[in-house]
């Protein structure tokens, strides 16, 4: 007879491969599947009676920012809303940034420049290797498994601070052997963030470098191009190219490149809010030919993506259900602006010559291929109505999730003034959140991204710690397998969970994740098909999401009929297999 310590009987298993999904029973003992299969006489201390319901593996969030809120004690309790939609792993270290290795002279410059992903009440950074930032995990325990990207950003400033230039031959090693250290340590591969300081200071032949090391692990690229926007098909370009001469799976972050285009005037921009404001009359095909038509950077990365394909690269994305964003308001800077630091950043500012032709730069800029010969500009956009967060000092602490253009009109300046002011007020930490005028028309627009076969599901979130106005953080997963698949039938829900399952492992080469299998780890999410969803909005993000009632990770119950436990800690640190 079989025995096991869960017994999970009645429901309905999708296994994560996207192949429909049909009745069994599920059988774990300690932290791995037992087996799958019809048991009709098995027996386990506990029997969870999965009638009407689903049981898939639990879900992976592809790309988040939550590395450096992880040795937070209070981690599981700020982070119980991605249990509540299924999420038991999370994939960190993305967009150029992880919090380590990283070097004493380093601390205070992602401390400014990332601090929104940071705890409120601050991050000790008690490592400095890779190996002893996951042994900190380890020993304070996790409540999610957690694997870990190493950043590029990081691994340049270690090397040579922020210098506005190519890395030199010593430089090129130092960040070599870094890479090389974190990858045989266990972390899953390497990330860039190419809009961000200091890596938007890079050439591709020091991203080629460090590709050679992740040659030797098999390990991917995962890429938050250099630009978005204008030139986002040149950028998608270049990191093609370095997966190709180097042979690594390529992972392209937020592919959503031209969606969010251009400086507040640019006509790309206002072509999109007028399909936004013609969208709910004319309709969905209006909607996506429109869009594409505004962003025709877009077409053309997909177009080097297709042909890449074919050549045999590897080219996974990944994508979050909404069309929006959110980062530092410092990328929001003329680029050189940043050489030296973030002191000299402030110094600039304060600075009523520099800032004004900094504001002129800002006004005048539009972003051109190579970019270190254009003045490093890879996006060039400052929007009315980004939504900021982030605030320390009390005079401000109003403006907290307050539209950009409303602070503006409180100060009597205009746009550019009132950020260039706030970030040297709040000395560079403060962030932002922007999002296309109409839901309907950003839904439309990521549904129609998500449904590609090769994107994972994501939430990108910043600001954890933070109230923010925006619901990804809530219901990315469940508003896929509700609205987008079960309502408006864009997808079936075992694709859905493949998307959240089997795919992001197998990007991330995460073994035994992401399937319901004998001998996988005993990740499991049971959620009801006919009421799963999303709660949230960005009227009112702060929302769990509906129909999820069991997660297990690593065998270990954290959400059980609904009741969240945030004490238990079974994750793991999900080191490269």
């Amino acid at each position: 007879m079989m025995t096991g310590d869960i017994l999970i009987e009645n429901g309905t298993v999708m296994d994560g491969t996207g192949k429909p999904g049909g009745p069994a029973d599920v059988i774990i003992r300690g932290d791995r599947i037992e087996d799958v299969g019809h048991f009709p006489e098995a027996s386990a201390t506990r029997v969870i009676d999965a009638r009407g319901m689903v049981v898939a593996p639990g879900f992976i969030d592809s790309h988040t920012h939550l590395d450096f809120f992880l040795p937070s004690p209070r981690h599981p309790e700020v982070m119980e809303r991605w249990a509540r939609q299924g999420v038991t792993t999370l994939v960190t270290g993305n967009c150029g940034f992880s919090p380590a290795p990283i070097s004493p002279g380093s601390v205070e410059t992602v401390r400014t420049y990332w601090n929104f992903a940071l705890p409120r009440d601050g991050l000790s950074f008690e490592w400095s290797s890779m190996s002893e930032y996951m042994d900190c995990l380890a020993r304070n325990g996790l409540a999610y498994n957690t694997a870990i990207f190493t950043g590029h950003n990081v691994l340049r400033l270690n090397a040579m601070g922020v210098g506005a230039r190519a890395s030199n031959r010593d430089e090129m090693a130092a960040m070599k052997t870094m890479l090389r250290d974190s990858l045989e340590a266990g972390s899953i591969g390497l990330s860039v963030g190419l809009m961000y300081c200091p890596g938007c200071f890079s050439r591709t032949e020091e991203i080629a470098e460090l590709g050679s090391v992740l040659a030797d692990f098999g390990a991917p690229l995962a890429a938050h191009t250099r630009g978005m926007s204008e030139t986002y098909d040149e950028a998608v370009g270049e990191v093609i190219h370095v997966a190709e001469r180097c042979h690594i799976p390529l992972q392209l972050s937020h592919h959503a490149g031209g969606a969010r285009t251009g400086t507040m005037m640019n006509p790309t921009t206002l072509k999109m809010k007028l399909i936004c404001l013609l969208g709910r009359a004319m309709g969905e095909r209006f909607v996506i030919k429109s869009a594409r038509q505004a962003t025709p950077a877009y077409d053309r990365a997909q177009e080097l993506i297709r042909q890449a394909a074919e050549r045999g690269v590897m080219i996974g994305h990944d994508m979050m259900p909404w069309m929006c964003a959110y980062t530092t308001l410092l990328a929001m800077l003329p680029p050189r602006l940043y050489a030296g630091g973030m002191d000299r950043v402030l110094e600039r500012l304060s600075d009523p010559e520099t800032r004004e032709e900094a504001i002129r730069e800002k006004r005048e800029a539009v972003p051109q291929w190579p970019p270190w010969d254009h003045g490093w500009w890879t996006d060039n956009w400052l929007d009315g109505s980004f939504y900021l967060s982030g605030f320390s000092l009390e005079q401000n602490l109003g403006y907290e999730n307050v539209r950009l253009q409303d602070i503006a009109a409180d100060r009597g300046t205009d746009l550019y003034h009132t950020a260039m002011d706030l970030i040297v007020e709040e000395e560079g930490r403060i962030f932002f959140v922007y999002t296309l005028d109409d839901q309907t028309i950003s839904d439309w627009i990521g549904a129609s991204l998500i449904s590609d076969p090769e994107c994972s599901i994501m939430t990108d979130i910043v600001g954890v710690d933070y109230p923010i106005p925006a619901p990804t953080s809530y219901g990315a997963f469940t508003k896929v397998l509700g609205q987008f698949a079960r309502d408006e039938g864009r997808l079936t829900q075992e694709e859905a969970v493949r998307k959240m399952t089997s795919l992001p492992a197998r990007q991330m080469n995460l073994k035994d994740r992401g399937v319901v299998r004998k001998g996988a780890f005993a990740d499991i999410t049971i959620f009801d098909p006919d009421t799963v969803g999303n709660c949230a909005s960005f009227e009112n993000p702060q929302q769990f999401s509906a129909g999820i009632e069991h997660v297990m990770i690593n065998g270990t119950p954290v959400l059980q009929e609904g009741r969240y436990d945030a004490h238990s800690l079974p994750g793991a640190v999900v080191k490269r297999s």
